[in-house]
Formats: C-alpha cells, structure tokens, sequence
C-alpha cells in the first residue's frame, strides 16, 4: 500500500467514533491522511479524535447529525476551511436495529417494528444521511476536480431477522452509487460502495455475536485501498475475494 498517495489528504469518515468506522479512521490516519470523524456520539467522538491524533496526524472530532442538513453542512464547511481540501468522504454512518436489543426480542417482525424508529431512523441514518454528506462534499471535490466517496454495503449477504429495514437500506445504496458516480464522473469525482465481504460484530453487538463473527478490525485497510481505485470503478459494488478487489456489479 503506497503512504504517499494518502499522506496529508483530508478525509471524513461519517460514524467514525465506534465500530467499523472507527478503524476505518485509523487505517487512512496510519497512511499519514488528516480525519475528520463525524458522529452523534460526542464522547466516544472525543476518544477516537484522540487516538487518531497520537498517529500523527490533524483529527477533527465533529458532532454531527447525518439526517439534519443544517449538522452536515456546518461540518463539511468547517473541515474545508481547516484542511483546505476534502479529498476522501466515507459514509459509514448507520443504525443497526437487529444488534440493539438486549432486554427483549431482538428479532422483531415487520408488524412488530416501531415505525419510526425503523424507519425514519434506520432508513434515515443510512439513506438521507449518505444523501445529504455526499450532496454537501461534492462541491468542494468538484473545485478540485477530484476526489472518492466511498459508500457501505450490508455485510455478506446475511438475512437475520430483524435486519429488513437495515437490509433495504443498504441494498437502495447500491442503486444510489451507481446514479450519483454518473452526476460527478464528469469532475473527476469516484463514488464506489464496497461490502466487507462478510458478516461483522461490532463492540456494540451482543456478546454471542461478537463470539462467531469477526470483529470490524479487518475492514479498514480495503477502504484505504477503495481510497485509490481509478474512475473506471465508479459506480461499482466492490467486495473482497482471498484479500483480493472484486467487482461485485
């Protein structure tokens, strides 16, 4: 993996305080880029900026709210003035239902799911979130002529109960990639969505899952690598095979 081609870019990581976005924050840092962690979870936000900034590197901790645009674009105004560019945008802000109960049910069926929550907020978080980051970073890449937008896919095609609206809204991204890498091909601009390439426990998942499935440590350095994919990818789901990039559609 080659340092230089990261070294002093400006990267935002959308839900990078805890889980998977956490080590997507610290790969780019390992390759010398400057973050800007955007999450709704100030403390774990302040820890994380913390540890990035002992690699080297000019982190910014930024509360954000992905689904209220007025949060994204004080954001994304506020690391452009800091960091001069905005290089690489991930959007791994997500809320993942079927890891969150703990005292009942965790496996609810559609006629049992809160409509709001699962829908406003699952739905939410993922689709509006990804929509309103991605509309106000383009234009900053546009003046650059440059840049990558790195989306997230579901986890290897697992359909546990409980997932549906986590499910739909991972599965509307791909579509999503596709249109949006057409609208900023002509700026140069890359816009790809990888997978994991399987299921994933975070430390917020529950203890028997976090047992039989990998923890999220593996996933950062393929979106370093996503970070360097040529224009002729744009558009594309991109997964793993033996450690090796694939196109999946």
């Amino acid at each position: 993996m080659e340092k230089f081609m990261l070294e002093g870019k400006s990267v935002i990581v959308t839900g990078g305080a805890k889980g998977i976005g956490r080590f997507i924050a610290h790969s780019f840092a390992e390759q010398g880029a400057n973050i800007a962690i955007a999450d709704i979870d100030e403390q774990r936000l302040v820890q994380t900026s913390s540890e990035l900034g002992e690699k080297g590197v000019k982190s910014l901790a930024i509360p954000t709210d992905v689904t209220n645009e007025s949060s994204v674009q004080a954001m994304t105004e506020y690391v452009y003035e800091t960091f001069g560019s905005i290089d690489v945008l991930v959007n791994d802000a997500a809320v993942v239902p079927h890891f969150m109960w703990r005292d009942k049910e965790r496996w609810p069926k559609i006629e049992d799911m809160d409509t709001s929550f699962f829908w406003d907020t699952v739905l939410g978080v993922a689709l509006r979130g990804t929509f309103l980051v991605s509309k106000h970073t383009v234009p900053y890449m546009r003046e650059k002529k440059k840049g990558h937008i790195i989306n997230l896919h579901g986890g290897g095609g697992v359909t546990p109960p409980g997932a549906l609206a986590y499910a739909t809204a991972k599965d509307s991204l791909i579509t999503f990639t596709k249109f949006h890498a057409e609208e900023v091909r002509d700026s140069n601009i890359c816009v790809v969505i990888i997978s994991p390439g399987t299921a994933i426990a975070t430390e917020d998942a529950p203890e028997e899952a976090r047992n039989r499935m990998p923890g999220p440590d593996f996933v950062g350095p393929r979106f370093v690598l996503c970070a360097q994919v040529d224009m002729e990818m744009s558009g594309k789901l991109l997964d793993f095979e033996n450690d090796e990039l694939v196109v999946k559609a």
